[in-house]
């Protein structure tokens, strides 16, 4: 079955697997890459952080290379490879001269499909990844975020940590990472990606070959988290600031409401000309950094404030963002507000697009989101539909949500994050 949205055509096989053909007039690289709706999210509460694992071990051996020579296949043709897994996705991507994307894209597909996991690296694999979480452990802006993730989304996948843990990791067995592999990688999840200049005929070829082959799997359903209360996450270090992340429900990655939320976020806290941001540090000076954002997942979001201050300025800074936060949703935004950020998200979209491997990503998101492409105008459309009216509800609509907080930093600081959640 084809399908058409922009100048980008998709096929889909039999067996559900889809693939995105983006071509770029004048260029000479291409991006190519293999997407998998599947990631952290999908994983056993005892096996946290065997996706994440699972990605890591694919560079350590696979269709009868070992690591050496695939490091030394990609980079002979000057090529780059990467991989990254997220709570709901896991992708693997490649830029490279536009006459080797056909090898480059086989490469990433033995990675996924024909992985060898070596026995003999697997415990020293979790040795790397135990690096991993300590380092992300020693970054409070990484660790205050993790803690958000647990409070927002308790007792559920979304709230443990993409990376796992010592105790998760150690059962960890080779069995272990075929299973996740064989009941998550199903073809109806399965999208290969290819924007810039390549050789289409070249690039459906070896799709066939590894695809035509796999029997479809039964559609999962995913659990939505479910409504919790307020809630607060603190965990005390010796630091000069002390970090904190304010937050509450907003609409999900599928909502309609998604690009007023990105919008609210944007002139709440998203640039230098944002509120948070004027507010708080042009006219009072109380942190360096502090921003929002908009977390957006298929069934559930988070507006996020993130800000980093002196431990005696926390609680200032915390009544600021509530004062701010409750403005917007009785006031809206001003119209030179509403407008400065609809442009700085249509031209961050518009720019995007323009990039051979967002372009590739950005299709496989869209599909493995939506089930259908989204035409660049259509995104365009909908960001500058949004009005002041909009933004407000969104403000709105968030603060009649549970609050949830986390800091990390001097124990005299945390009682800002607790005042977040009870005011």
């Amino acid at each position: 079955m084809i399908h058409m949205a922009d100048a980008r055509q998709v096929i889909t096989l039999n067996n559900g697997v889809r693939m995105v053909f983006d071509a770029m007039p004048g260029l000479r690289t291409a991006a190519v890459g293999v997407f998998l709706g599947a990631g952290a999210r999908h994983e056993p509460a005892d096996r946290n952080g065997l996706a994440h694992f699972l990605e890591h071990m694919a560079f350590k051996g696979a269709n009868g290379l070992n690591a050496r020579e695939i490091a030394e296949a990609v980079e002979a043709r000057g090529a780059s490879i990467n991989a990254a897994t997220e709570y709901e996705r896991t992708s693997y991507f490649v830029r490279c001269l536009s006459a080797d994307a056909p090898e480059m894209l086989e490469t990433a597909l033995s990675l996924v499909f024909a992985p060898s996991h070596p026995p003999e690296e697997i415990e020293r694999e979790k040795g790397v990844v135990l690096q991993e979480i300590g380092e992300a452990a020693d970054q409070p802006d990484d660790l205050v975020f993790e803690l958000a993730q647990v409070a927002s989304y308790p007792d559920h996948p979304l709230g443990r940590p993409i990376l796992g843990t010592e105790e998760t990791l150690a059962p960890v067995t080779r069995n272990d990472l075929y299973d996740f592999a064989r009941s998550n990688y199903a073809p109806h999840r399965t999208v290969i990606s290819v924007a810039g200049a390549f050789d289409r005929g070249a690039i459906e070829d070896i799709v066939h070959r590894w695809f035509d082959s796999r029997e479809p799997l039964a559609r999962e359903f995913l659990q939505p988290p479910g409504q919790t209360g307020s809630a607060v996450r603190t965990e005390v270090r010796k630091l000069e600031q002390v970090h904190l992340v304010l937050g509450r429900r907003a609409p999900s990655a599928t909502s309609d409401d998604r690009f007023a939320a990105r919008i609210f976020a944007e002139i709440f806290g998203g640039g230098m000309a944002s509120r948070l941001f004027q507010e708080v540090r042009e006219s009072r000076g109380l942190a360096y950094t502090i921003d929002a954002s908009a977390e957006q997942y298929s069934d559930v979001g988070r507006v996020s404030v993130y800000a980093g201050c002196a431990t005696k300025d926390a609680a200032e800074v915390v009544k600021l963002t509530s004062d701010i936060w409750a403005q917007m949703a009785s006031d809206g935004p001003t119209e030179a507000e509403l407008a400065r950020a609809v442009a700085v998200a249509a031209a961050s979209y518009a720019m995007a697009a323009e990039a051979p491997a967002a372009r590739a990503g950005t299709a496989a998101y869209e599909l493995l989101t939506f089930d259908r492409l989204v035409p660049v105008e259509e995104v365009l459309r909908r960001i500058d539909a949004v009005t002041a009216d909009d933004v407000r509800r969104i403000a709105r609509d968030c603060l009649a949500q549970p609050a949830i907080a986390a800091a990390v930093g001097p124990k005299a600081g945390l009682a800002a994050a607790e005042a977040f959640v009870s005011g």
